[in-house]
């Protein structure tokens, strides 16, 4: 399961329904539900706030939406993806 699966089932969980998460998250139903499915990007900061929602750590969100936002073709995106990943290996260990 994905992180951002896993914030989404743990919210629905806490609230008791996506529609509930998503209020309390202030966005609209269809952005959870297209989360989830993938068909939506979650930005950073919808990711922290879903973290936070969920008492997850927010900054571990963050940068692992942010990773999934970078452009994989370029080698600054590759060499940007990696930093990334070691800094969010730090973070988890912590």
């Amino acid at each position: 399961m994905s992180q951002l699966n896993f914030l989404i089932e743990k919210g629905t969980s806490i609230y008791g329904s996506q529609s509930a998460l998503a209020a309390e998250l202030g966005v609209p139903y269809t952005h959870v539900s297209m989360w989830k499915t993938g068909k939506r990007y979650c930005s950073a900061p919808d990711r922290a706030a879903l973290a936070a929602a969920v008492n997850e750590d927010p900054t571990a969100a963050t940068i692992e939406a942010v990773i999934e936002g970078i452009n994989l073709e370029s080698p600054q995106g590759k060499r940007a993806t990696h930093a990334l990943q070691v800094a969010l290996s730090k973070i988890k260990k912590l």
